[in-house]
């Protein structure tokens, strides 16, 4: 872990003046700048259980060159606990995280394979201090592409796409935790039949809300989250393409976020939806100039907001446009945030405490490569009274130092697709291998590194050794 070290500035954003009888109330909003000489991006944010917020970052600026995930831990006051680092290779990009148990902390993260595999989904769990703990790994010979990570009840559902079936499908990994490490439970997916690009999820009630784009259409299905089985879907029914960009819950409503590319130029809109999928809104609200949402949060029983890039309102190449709305379509206002730069927002968190968390990019700080980018506001009222801009600012020439340390192989079968005798490579000698099946049977099983499948059936099946918290799919063929 690294400590912060801050340049501290401040900007006034509306002068402070005086009101008739008094002085007018202040709004201070919170901004922090850290990276280092290569790119380097907020991508999520998660509230902790003591009202802590962990900041996930991918961070391009480390001392080994290779991308990592970055995350930093900030008090309610925006003030920085510390910063730590997952490092996997090559090419790790985090992808999201949540707090579980005892403090832990897990990321989600992707990281490359080979050239026909593509990539690898990888669980890294941390202790409260941003420790590492462990890490479990899965993979296939798919492409699989993660979007969320959800926790409940210290089991884990991680919500992505994969290209299995050639084109995209839904795709649910459960693990449950045991003994300091995520353990594979089960798994499951979806064929709409076309292609499906996951871009978010979110828990309602006993299933998950799952955020897709289809043919140029946003769609949102609530699934089972333990079968897989569809309660529910909602398309968007417009003429123009539109694309899902993200869900939230609040209670027994749903709202997604998607943004539409119309005749007047690209526009967000929104769906809210009940728990039996009836709409109770869907709308392009018009805004006279091109923006992109990117991420939605409820901050109220009907109220949410939404935070969305624009470059056409004059700060400079590129603002976030910070949006109000009720759950009846109405628009209540809200500033823009930004520089004379190029900013690109990522993620929004609404707090417990009230306050609002925005995280993103700005390229206005190290030679024109990306810094993360965080704004925290006092309220969702922000731009209603004056307002005055902290900005601190941490950059350095290497963000991340990455030291060297060895790590074993992973699991694997070989040949594979397995058709008759296998071979088990990376295991512990002398370790107990089993194959199960996808009601989590065992079908096979063994010791030493071969084994013959020839007794088997088509299909996927899932092997565990003993003595590792390993689980790989192995495909069976004739």
């Amino acid at each position: 872990m690294r400590p912060f070290k801050w340049i501290e500035t401040a900007c006034i954003a509306a002068s402070m003046c005086a009101a008739v009888g008094g002085w007018a109330q202040v709004d201070t909003v919170e901004v922090r700048v850290y990276g280092g000489q290569r790119d380097d991006r907020g991508l999520r944010l998660v509230e902790l259980g003591d009202g802590d917020v962990l900041a996930l970052s991918s961070s391009n600026s480390t001392t080994d060159e290779e991308p990592h995930a970055w995350l930093h831990r900030f008090d309610s006051l925006v003030n920085p606990v510390w910063n730590a680092t997952v490092s996997d290779t090559p090419l790790l990009q985090p992808v999201d995280a949540v707090e579980h148990g005892a403090g832990f902390i897990t990321v989600l993260g992707v990281r490359y394979e080979n050239a026909s595999a593509a990539y690898d989904w990888g669980w890294y769990t941390l202790d409260a201090e941003g420790n590492s703990i462990s890490e479990t790994q899965w993979g296939s010979d798919a492409w699989d592409i993660p979007a969320r990570l959800l926790q409940r009840n210290d089991s884990l559902w991680s919500v992505g796409t994969t290209y299995a079936t050639g084109g995209g499908d839904v795709h649910v990994t459960l693990h449950t935790w045991s003994e300091d490490a995520w353990v594979f439970d089960s798994a499951w997916s979806w064929d709409s039949g076309a292609a499906d690009e996951v871009t978010d999820a979110a828990f309602i009630g006993g299933g998950i809300a799952v955020s897709t784009s289809v043919n140029d259409q946003a769609h949102c299905t609530i699934f089972d989250a333990l079968d897989g089985n569809v309660h529910w879907g909602y398309a968007t029914p417009y003429d123009s393409p539109t694309s899902a960009k993200a869900v939230d819950v609040r209670d027994s409503t749903v709202v997604m976020l998607f943004n539409a590319d119309t005749p007047d130029g690209m526009r967000l809109g929104f769906a809210c939806l009940n728990l039996q999928g009836d709409t109770i809104l869907q709308t392009i609200p018009g805004s006279g100039v091109d923006v992109a949402g990117e991420d939605i949060a409820w901050y109220g029983p009907n109220n949410f907001a939404t935070i969305a890039a624009t470059s056409d309102l004059g700060l400079g190449e590129g603002e976030w446009l910070f949006s109000r709305w009720t759950d009846g379509g109405v628009w209540q206002g809200g500033p823009t945030f930004g520089t004379q730069w190029d900013e690109t927002p990522a993620a929004i968190l609404y707090a417990s405490d009230g306050r609002l968390w925005m995280i993103g990019a700005t390229d206005g700080y190290s030679n024109g490569r990306d810094d993360v980018y965080l704004v925290v506001v006092p309220s969702p009222q922000v731009g209603n009274n004056e307002t005055v801009t902290n900005v601190q600012v941490d950059i350095g020439e290497d963000a991340v130092t990455v030291e060297e340390w060895g790590r074993a192989q992973p699991l694997a079968v070989y040949p594979h697709p397995v058709r008759s005798t296998f071979t088990v490579a990376n295991a512990p000698a002398g370790s107990r291998w089993s194959l199960l099946d996808a009601a989590g049977r065992i079908v096979l099983d063994g010791y030493g590194e071969t084994g013959d499948a020839s007794g088997l059936s088509p299909g996927v099946y899932v092997l565990q050794v003993s003595g590792t918290r390993e689980a790989i799919p192995v495909w069976v063929m004739r």
